[in-house]
């Protein structure tokens, strides 16, 4: 039987006029873990104030908890192939992640060749290493807040976008997230680091949800 008012406040949450409703199991589990109160419900009106001093107590860590991120983001599984054997979980959709590259990116690209080895300078090698890192990142994040705490059938695209002296490499990263629910069976260091990644991505969350 669905509840008339909400077990914090009281708030009404029938009628023909009412505006209030209970918050997601998702999220009452949220500020219980991060609230000093306990309760088995939160409304949309009790949860805002609630939510609120949580994220400002957040705020004050932001540095740390997106240092912290960056540093075990990568830890997140993403693989090229498809569902292991060993793995059991569940399909939650398509993400991709693009970044760009400096301008007349070809250009530099073409000049740092050597002509007697053929080979590129380090300098053109790590800025496409670090556009691929970037949009590595970036896609994990997403799986995240998707839901998920996995990539699968991932795939590295290259692209050059614009002409002449104000061209620019993109690079695009597309994978499918899935959520695994035997956790026990992925790589010791995922493992080790998943809930925390899940944890660190929800504290940043509250914070874009409630900014200053």
């Amino acid at each position: 039987m669905s509840k008339e008012l909400c077990p914090t406040c009281g708030k009404s949450l029938t009628g023909l006029f009412a505006m209030n409703s209970l918050l997601p199991q998702s999220k009452i589990d949220f500020i219980n873990k991060h609230h000093d109160r306990k309760s088995e419900a939160y409304c949309t009106n009790c949860s805002k104030d609630i939510l609120n001093k949580i994220a400002v107590k957040f705020r004050m860590e932001r540095d740390s908890i997106q240092k912290r991120l960056e540093e075990i983001i990568k830890y997140l599984p993403m693989l090229t192939t498809d569902i292991p054997d060993s793995w059991e979980c569940e399909y939650i959709g398509m993400q991709s992640s693009h970044t760009t590259s400096g301008t007349g990116f070809s250009a530099e690209l073409s000049r740092s060749f050597n002509d007697f080895f053929g080979t590129t300078s380090n300098t053109s090698n790590q800025k496409i290493s670090k556009a691929v890192n970037r949009c590595k990142s970036e896609l994990r994040v997403k799986c995240v807040k998707a839901g998920g705490n996995a990539i699968i059938g991932t795939s590295i695209h290259y692209n050059e976008v614009g002409t002449g002296s104000t061209n620019m490499l993109m690079v695009a990263v597309s994978g499918t997230v899935v959520k695994i629910s035997n956790i026990e069976n992925i790589n010791l260091k995922s493992k080790e680091y998943i809930s925390e990644i899940l944890e660190l991505t929800e504290k940043l969350e509250a914070i874009a949800e409630f900014p200053s």
